[in-house]
């Protein structure tokens, strides 16, 4: 990438703070200590956004054919660090058609309506990403919660017996089975 193309993108995404902040109601400004938690979760959101299209992309361009060597090199980093930062960790579920129900295109705008939908046809939710929901289908129906904490689990639903099933900041997601009636 050329210097002055990483240029425009600086200054693409430094605008959207600007933006955000003219067109809040009312305006932030900066003159005070009032709106700067809001301001912090705006950057937040931004950063994250883009934290989240990196390891898309990054996915993207696996799936495509290129080495984690390849990746490291683009970012400036090792073969292991990129490896490490975007590699996964965590087990697969392999998705056998009897097992597992895959539903893609999941987003915060529309994954509590799947999430809902799923579970009135008794899946029950066991992993989740960016995009993409795994269920399992089951014999009973659910019902599922999402929260917004950067805390760990909520010891408030899980006595009201919810189970929590993970987060994907700054989401936090549970379920539990609806009674039979």
């Amino acid at each position: 990438m050329q210097l002055n193309e990483e240029q425009r993108l600086r200054e693409r995404t430094a605008a959207l703070m600007i933006d955000w902040a003219a067109t809040r109601v009312p305006p932030f400004t900066g003159d005070s200590r009032e709106g700067y938690d809001a301001a912090i979760t705006a950057a937040h959101v931004i950063a994250d956004e883009s934290r989240v299209s990196l390891h898309r992309w990054v996915d993207a361009a696996r799936r495509a054919g290129l080495s984690w060597a390849e990746i490291g090199g683009v970012l400036g980093i090792s073969k292991q660090a990129a490896q490490q930062r975007f590699g996964t960790a965590e087990p697969a579920i392999t998705p056998d058609p009897d097992l597992v129900v895959v539903r893609l295109g999941a987003t915060a705008f529309n994954e509590m309506a799947i999430l809902r939908a799923e579970g009135a046809r008794g899946r029950e939710l066991v992993k989740f990403g960016p995009l993409i929901l795994y269920f399992r289908p089951t014999d009973q129906n659910w019902a599922y919660r999402r929260t917004i904490s950067l805390a760990g689990p909520s010891e408030a639903l899980l006595r009201e017996g919810w189970t929590y099933v993970g987060s994907w900041l700054p989401f936090q997601y549970y379920k539990r089975p609806l009674e039979a009636g």
